[in-house]
């Protein structure tokens, strides 16, 4: 079955935007309440890789005070993993269908199940880093957190390119082409 050009509709042009701005706004707040605990940090321990890398993250939090901020991080992250997802989800969609070439508009109605498969890798990871700070650092936590970041970042990486391809074709059918009908907005 081909499919024929499929412009963004107004609501998914809505949905971009808002979703956009949502993401914005919470990575800005969190970043705020979160202080002086950064999602580097965060990171930093969910690909830690070792145990004693681990352990040694998880004293320092200790003796600076920050281990409620860490288990409070990963507990707004929860959110964090519907905004982005859903986020995410819409921009290649909707950025596919401004390009109007039918391999990417198909392409991107994957991007829901890999984001979605993301989603539960980082869902997985902050399991294993919760069991990590509530019970013993053990190597298969460390690790499982670990390899769930790497398939996670790996998806996102993957979809951040997809997007970035999408914006290049979208520009040069914008300014390449004589029929430079489709616009941003």
């Amino acid at each position: 079955m081909k499919i024929t050009y499929a412009a963004p509709t107004t609501s998914l042009r809505r949905w971009f935007w808002w979703l956009l701005l949502m993401n914005i706004l919470f990575i800005v707040c969190a970043d705020i309440y979160l202080r002086p605990l950064t999602y580097g940090e965060l990171v930093r321990f969910e690909v830690a890789k070792e145990t004693n890398v681990a352990e040694a993250i998880l004293n320092t939090w200790k003796q600076l005070g920050k281990l409620d901020k860490v288990i409070q991080g990963i507990y707004i992250n929860y959110l964090f993993i519907g905004l982005y997802t859903a986020g995410l989800t819409v921009a290649c969609v909707y950025l596919a269908r401004l390009t109007g070439h039918e391999i990417l508009i198909r392409a991107s109605k994957t991007a829901f199940w890999l984001l979605a498969g993301a989603a539960v890798c980082d869902i997985i990871a902050n399991i294993a880093m919760m069991r990590s700070l509530h019970q013993a650092i053990t190597h298969w936590s460390v690790t499982l957190a670990y390899d769930m970041a790497a398939a996670r970042f790996s998806v996102l990486i993957l979809c951040l390119l997809f997007i970035l391809v999408c914006l290049i074709f979208w520009l040069g059918n914008k300014f390449f082409s004589k029929d430079s009908m489709s616009t941003f907005y």
